[in-house]
């Protein structure tokens, strides 16, 4: 491959934050280039939690400006990936009828609270995604009990990177990584499935059509481009769940492979080339969300980053001074060499009490009768490290493959301590890169419409030369600590 250098823009749209990054590929590598990051989050009103989305289409606007400029004007198509799950509702006149509410409200919760065991069965096993009260189709259902009104008036339903894709092309479709987070869509078809919706008892025809990755999914409204000064372009179907996108860049390129794709969230699994649906993935509490051109990602949904980024947070208004990550994992190390393994506090990662609480701090105390903020951190670490051990061995078990060694992805992992607890009690290497997955993923599969013949293997092939990641060996052995979480988790 070899020619004219292609620059493609790719949006990596998180919890946290809004990052424009431009790709330039010269026919071998890849290498990518941070245009703008500006923060994100959640703006509460009368006791719900909102995303802004148009502040966000609006940074994105400005980040899409700023890279054409650093392009020299060059650029030949963008992408879009988000987080999961949540959506935007359109109404008969054909406008957005609200800010989309946050995964973390209640009406999740409250919507599969309506569903009993054998209901909850049959969207399982119709779907092959694991209910969860984040679900797409379970906010719908609370919307409907909770909040009427839209409810009622919703004739669209566009998820997050559907509905940027929407604001900057007026196009109405989707794609498969992201419509399988609203776990409405049948994953042995690739469709959304009728028989769901009867299930949650929710309206029909709502969903955008499904477009294949590699494919165009609009062009740049005229009217914005002629307001950024800037030529219109296509916005590419790429994985447009941030995850998905990701889990493209994994730097393996000989047979199966387990990843932590790792973020606010931590996604564990491996990729599959057909859905495994069947009881010990519904015990174990595994998805198998759509991947990148036809590809499934087996994976488990778990608390990541999110609960040391908010004890950070909270240390930083405690102290009224910006804390380094390496002071705090300094904290933590000074704790666990103290402590031992024997007395490191642990803890469920994905227990209730630690999913929205307004004090993390205060949450983990309860949940662990520490007090020490030293000795939590030590435990924060320790059990998401064995948290990851856990998931990774159910996924063993479930495929029958051993991964010999386990990819870390995303930007956490450039936490090196964690990596390294990984290593230990796992007891199996860790490769830790890229870290910049997400858009390097949804840059690389554009590349499939600019490049004929490009395929996955392909992507990845120039992903793994375009990357130097780290490897992390086991050092110590932590069985023990291990143990104990393995008994902490036994009903």
């Amino acid at each position: 491959m070899s020619g004219k250098e292609i620059h493609c823009v790719g949006f990596d749209c998180g919890n946290s934050s809004i990052r424009t990054v431009l790709g330039h590929f010269d026919g071998t590598n890849i290498e990518v280039e941070l245009i703008q990051q500006v923060p994100n989050g959640t703006v509460r009103v009368e006791g719900y939690d909102y995303w802004d989305i148009l502040h966000i289409f609006s940074q994105m606007q400005q980040g899409l400006k700023q890279a054409v400029a650093a392009a020299g004007g060059t650029v030949a198509s963008a992408g879009i990936s988000t987080w999961g799950i949540d959506f935007g509702l359109f109404g008969p006149s054909g406008q957005l009828l609200g800010n989309p509410l946050c995964y973390r409200n209640e009406l999740g919760g409250l919507g599969l609270g309506t569903l009993g065991e054998e209901s909850r069965k049959k969207m399982f096993e119709q779907s092959g995604i694991q209910n969860h009260p984040m679900n797409s189709v379970y906010q719908f259902v609370g919307i409907r009990d909770h909040l009427p009104e839209y409810y009622r008036l919703a004739e669209k339903m566009m998820l997050t990177p559907d509905l940027l894709n929407f604001l900057f092309t007026g196009s109405f479709n989707t794609e498969t990584s992201i419509a399988s987070t609203t776990q409405l869509m049948n994953m042995r078809s690739g469709r959304f499935d009728d028989s769901l919706f009867d299930i949650a008892g929710i309206k029909k025809g709502i969903m955008p059509p499904v477009v294949d990755h590699g494919t165009v999914r609009g062009m740049l409204r005229q009217d914005i481009a002629d307001y950024l000064d800037i030529a219109p372009l296509p916005f590419v179907a790429v994985p447009s769940h941030d995850t998905a996108a990701a889990v493209v860049t994994v730097p393996s390129l000989e047979g199966p492979f387990a990843f932590i794709s790792s973020g606010t969230w931590s996604l564990i699994g491996t990729e599959l080339s057909a859905p495994l649906i069947n009881d010990e993935v519904y015990n174990c509490e595994l998805a198998n969300e759509g991947g990148a051109c036809g590809t499934i990602t087996l994976l488990k949904n778990s608390a990541g980053m999110h609960i040391l980024q908010n004890v950070k947070n909270e240390l930083e208004m405690r102290e009224n001074r910006r804390f380094a990550w390496d002071e705090v994992v300094d904290l933590s190390l000074k704790a666990a060499a103290f402590l031992g393994d024997e007395k490191i506090p642990l803890f469920d990662p994905n227990h209730p009490s630690l999913y929205n609480p307004d004090s993390m701090i205060q949450a983990l105390q309860l949940l662990t009768g520490e007090k020490k903020l030293d000795n939590i951190l030590a435990g924060i670490y320790a059990s998401l490290a064995c948290n990851y051990g856990a998931a990774i061995c159910d996924i063993e078990k479930i495929t029958g493959t051993e991964y010999p060694v386990i990819h870390i992805i995303g930007g956490g992992c450039r936490n090196d301590h964690l990596n390294q607890m990984t290593a230990d009690i796992s007891g199996k290497p860790v490769v830790a890169g890229p870290v910049e997955a997400t858009s390097l993923g949804t840059i690389a599969v554009q590349l499939m419409h600019h490049v004929p013949g490009l395929g996955l293997t392909d992507i990845r092939k120039i992903v793994s030369d375009s990357v130097q990641p780290l490897r992390f060996e086991p050092k110590v052995g932590r069985d023990r600590l291990y143990q104990r979480y393995e008994e902490l988790l036994k009903p």
